[in-house]
């Protein structure tokens, strides 16, 4: 048996907090058991590391959030990345082609989101899924929770019984209101999101698509492939479907309203609130944020911008954002993360943006150069040593930096360091890297 876990995400429901290079599954919003804040991704490995399938897991991703998941899990984790965002159909064939380059084609895959809220009897209960499979290895596998009320953010499950396992009779996949409605009165299920078969099962659906099959063909051909998810060019096409009850604890995090029932505490960062009731400031920022007389509000306050919403509007919150020129302001890095502290349009035409970056201690920021940005470095805090046109340089708090465009540069931490970069560059994207090998060695 292998997990696969789907990471995606635009970051547009938890705005401000979310974008999308910070999406969902990487709020660090949450407390594990000891009280420390936690993502809802790191809770989930938590859990699968607590049932013992954590090095059975892979996980498929697009290129722009594997920085945020090496950040969070480090390099325990084999990650699939996905040359563009097409949503999860796509991302399951080529994670299907990768896998069975390298596993017995009889594996259990069980396919699942990166952030689902729930107890460790969910996962608990792939052990029983894993066998189902091996019983009906041609049919689809599906776990299903009673609803809570109608919605049309999920897949309907219309099970033929009312058994713990049961013939599926019908998937509906994001109903309208009014027709979930109906689907509930017919006991339907929502559909948990995780998708249980065998590998053999999903390679024939890859070869029905008129694809390369090979994990490096298909990858270069990705386009190819339809844009659709799962659960319409698979499952509601299966005959052979059965649901598996879940009667724990299930919950999707994916709008402040849901987010914040399950936050420990109605305060997060530097906040303060009087005289309110059912109100959550969630605040990223250094400045204080003080709440008085408020009622069923969430405030959050982020380096990407500061929403002021009424708890029922939150769902909704998509629909009203508008897209920005800026890129986000807020990026997990593998070795750390960066906030930008500000940027703007010069008059001679270029941009001049300036950044915090925490690196974390023994650390590497890649061996590279611009061809179009000037660089200034100027340490706050922690010790690191910099390797800039083949010159080593150890550099401590109040130390600064200038490198020029074209030259080679790097540096290796050899504590946890924050520094301020300020970048003179022709835009204030982060497409003016050139890598080197990190072979290269200071000049004797």
């Amino acid at each position: 048996m292998y997990i696969l876990l789907l990471s995606g995400g635009s970051g547009k429901r938890l705005w401000p907090l979310s974008n999308d290079l910070n999406s969902k599954q990487f709020l660090k919003i949450l407390e594990d058991r000891d009280g420390n804040k936690q993502s809802m991704m790191e809770r989930v490995f938590q859990q699968l590391q607590e049932v013992g399938l954590d090095d059975r897991t892979v996980i498929t991703t697009t290129s722009s959030q594997v920085d945020a998941i090496e950040n969070q899990l480090g390099f325990r984790t084999s990650i699939i990345q996905e040359p563009s965002r097409r949503d999860t159909f796509p991302a399951i064939m080529l994670a299907t082609s990768y896998l069975a380059e390298r596993i017995d084609l009889e594996e259990t895959i069980i396919i699942m989101p990166v952030d689902p809220y729930v107890e460790l009897s969910f996962f608990e209960r792939f052990e029983q899924l894993d066998q189902a499979v091996q019983e009906h290895p041609d049919a689809l596998h599906l776990m299903g929770v009673e609803p809570l009320h109608p919605t049309s953010k999920y897949g309907y499950i219309i099970p033929q019984t009312s058994e713990n396992v049961s013939i599926v009779d019908r998937f509906q996949e994001k109903p309208t209101v009014e027709v979930a409605s109906d689907l509930i009165e017919q006991g339907a299920l929502w559909n948990c999101g995780v998708f249980a078969c065998r590998l053999d099962f999903l390679m024939q659906c890859l070869e029905e698509q008129a694809v390369p099959t090979t994990f490096e063909a298909l990858h270069s051909n990705y386009d190819a492939l339809e844009k659709t998810s799962f659960d319409y060019a698979v499952v509601e096409k299966t005959d052979s479907l059965f649901v598996h009850r879940y009667d724990g604890y299930w919950k999707d995090l994916g709008t402040w309203n849901t987010l914040t029932e399950e936050m420990p505490h109605p305060l997060h960062g530097n906040a303060r609130m009087l005289h309110s009731k059912n109100t959550h400031i969630v605040n990223e920022l250094q400045v204080p944020v003080l709440g008085i007389g408020l009622d069923n509000l969430i405030v959050s306050v982020s380096p990407d911008g500061v929403l002021v919403a009424s708890k029922d509007e939150t769902p909704a919150l998509k629909e009203y954002l508008t897209d920005d020129t800026l890129p986000p302001q807020f990026e997990w890095k593998r070795w750390g993360y960066a906030t930008i502290l500000h940027q703007q349009q010069l008059e001679d035409g270029r941009y001049a943006v300036t950044r915090r970056l925490h690196i974390k201690a023994h650390q590497q920021i890649s061996h590279h150069y611009h061809a179009h940005t000037d660089s200034t470095w100027s340490i706050l805090q922690g010790r690191a040593e910099a390797l800039i046109d083949g010159q080593s340089q150890q550099l401590g708090p109040t130390s600064v930096v200038h490198i020029p465009q074209g030259i080679p540069h790097t540096l290796t931490t050899l504590e946890d360091l924050i520094m301020i970069e300020i970048k003179y560059s022709i835009d204030w994207t982060e497409q003016d890297n050139y890598p080197l090998p990190t072979s290269i060695r200071s000049k004797p």
